[in-house]
């Protein structure tokens, strides 16, 4: 999901300074309404700067919407959740014969004509390559799952993929090579010169297949991309893409009240109002599988102890959190089962208020107040940290309400926040998630297809650096759940197991949901064909957008 840090004052600077002469240029241009409109220019503006560009690299969010742009994928989601091919011909099911009856065999028929943006072609060789690049140990990918079982893949001609995995596994054709972080497809004839991947050049200036070329990419500043002519469905409707990093959101709303950001994604829910009321910008809330939650870090002490883990879930008024920080606006939640997926279960609800509880389970523990009322046990105070990215409004509010939650059972809590690409960067470059250098966090986990396999988050086995599992909690229980849900083909049954997991999650607590978020966009009303999407991306189709 690691550049290093700037100074957001200076970032800032240069940005606006940057932003006034392209302003200045071109306005009110084409068909455009308003006034501000840069024709064939979208200026978008980001909270959460890129650790990097070859998204097999990274486990940002931002940077899965950032490879929708530059890269192809064999499959994505549009905007109704579903799959859609990309430079596969068709989504593979056995009704098609894309997969086999005994689930271990999986093909992909490949389009013919696509190319990179350098012109060389994309064939199946790249998209082995790829593969082969996630799989190869020295490079710093977040995660190998689901990539891990597949055994090998065989390419009989160019535009053929054979997959042969080494157990029925339901959920792969739902994620393998969608494109986005871990699975963007790669250009082999670029790439196979080197060992592995972790800083050659490619990273800071890709070459995709996908609408969109790298001009220049400043870290911590602006990525700026132009339209690729060699793009398999035509070259895009924009010219120009501007991508602004603008690390602070009470800023970046400055930007889009005075015009000078056309798009404004993933907006806080405090925001809501305000750039509702802007003149010129039409606000999307699209509820999507997006969880913002706690995760406990159940290696650490003392949050190694169930007992402590479930009194902070006491300890904190959930409801009241969803209603007044995130404004009513979002579903709450406490497991990580979407409340829109076949396989969630209502029954399994949030921690109640009780503080009482709170404070009878931290007794039980061994944990006694001291002079000062916090918390101590054999000769330690009870004083733990929580961490999420800086500058995200709504979720510095949460952090104070939680911070005060914890004082009033006796227990300590400090605030330590980091930049996104810090925060989020994988094990090999030494993430502070990954490297489990954290008590508590907030942050969101997105569901990178609509499938509620939840191994890559909460699997015993994805527990870094195999994976991305920060809860650091290795149950037998999930293990043994997930397992049943990923080889079984049949729904109901998934199901069942899929409803194990929720029950778990609420009894053993390693992580808690707060709700479960819309996605809150704000975009220049001249902006067209914007489709968010309720899963994956709403960047699924920048190929389309005009302005």
């Amino acid at each position: 999901m690691r550049p290093k840090l700037l100074l957001a004052a200076l970032a800032l600077a240069l940005v606006a300074a940057v932003g006034c002469t392209k302003i200045s240029s071109s306005v009110n241009s084409g068909n455009a309404v308003n006034a501000w409109t840069v024709h064939g220019v979208l200026r978008i503006g980001s909270y959460e700067d890129l650790d990097h560009l070859n998204p097999l690299l990274s486990n940002q969010l931002f940077v899965s919407d950032v490879a929708q742009m530059l890269f192809s994928g064999l499959i994505d989601y549009d905007d109704h959740g579903n799959p859609i091919p990309d430079v596969a011909l068709s989504f593979p099911t056995r009704q098609n014969g894309g997969v086999s009856e005994d689930g271990k065999t999986v093909t992909y028929h490949l389009r013919h004509g696509v190319l990179f943006s350098d012109g060389a072609p994309l064939t199946s060789a790249d998209v082995k390559f790829t593969w082969q690049q996630i799989m190869n140990p020295a490079n710093n990918v977040a995660v190998r799952y689901p990539y891990d079982d597949v055994d090998t893949i065989d390419t009989p001609d160019p535009y053929t993929v054979i997959l042969r995995l080494k157990a029925p596994l339901a959920f792969l054709v739902a994620t393998f090579m969608r494109n986005g972080t871990t699975s963007a497809i790669l250009p082999k004839h670029l790439l196979d010169k080197y060992s592995d991947l972790n800083k050659v050049a490619f990273n800071t200036n890709p070459v995709g297949s996908g609408p969109f070329i790298v001009d220049k990419w400043q870290p911590g500043v602006q990525l700026e991309l132009r339209a690729n002519p060699r793009y398999w469905r035509g070259a895009p409707k924009l010219r120009r893409v501007v991508y602004r990093i603008i690390p602070d959101q009470n800023t970046l709303l400055t930007s889009v009240r005075s015009h000078d950001v056309d798009f404004y994604f993933d907006a806080p829910e405090t925001q809501y109002a305000l750039l509702k009321a802007t003149p010129g910008v039409r606000v999307t809330a699209v509820p999507n599988q997006n969880f913002e939650h706690i995760e406990f870090n159940c290696r650490r002490p003392p949050l190694d102890d169930v007992r402590v883990r479930q009194a902070i879930a006491f300890a904190i008024d959930w409801k009241q959190l969803a209603d007044k920080v995130y404004q009513g606006i979002d579903t709450p939640g406490i497991a990580d089962t979407p409340p829109t997926s076949w396989a969630y279960d209502p029954s399994v609800k949030p921690y109640p208020y009780d503080p009482v509880k709170a404070r009878a389970l931290l007794a039980q523990a061994g944990w006694s107040p001291g002079r000062d009322g916090i918390l101590q046990k054999d000769g330690r105070t009870f004083r733990i940290g929580i961490t999420t990215v800086t500058g995200i409004t709504t979720r510095a509010k949460v952090e104070e309400f939680i911070q005060a939650e914890l004082k009033d059972v006796g227990i300590a809590l400090d605030i330590r926040n980091y930049h996104a690409n810090i925060l989020f960067a994988t094990y090999g470059f030494n993430g502070v998630l990954a490297r489990g250098k954290f008590d508590l966090s907030l942050f969101a986990w997105s569901y990178t297809v609509p499938d509620p396999d939840d191994t890559q988050t909460i699997g015993p086995d994805q527990i870094p650096p195999t994976g991305t599992n920060y809860t650091f909690l290795d149950d037998p229980v999930i293990g043994k759940a997930q397992e049943g849900g990923r080889v079984n083909y049949d729904r109901a049954t998934r199901r069942r197991y899929y409803v194990t997991i929720q029950h778990r999650v609420h009894d053993v607590m390693p992580r808690h949901t707060i709700v479960w978020r819309v996605n809150i966009d704000a975009v220049n009303t001249d902006m067209k064909n914007f489709k968010p999407a309720p899963a994956v991306s709403d960047f699924w189709n920048s190929y389309e957008w005009q302005i």
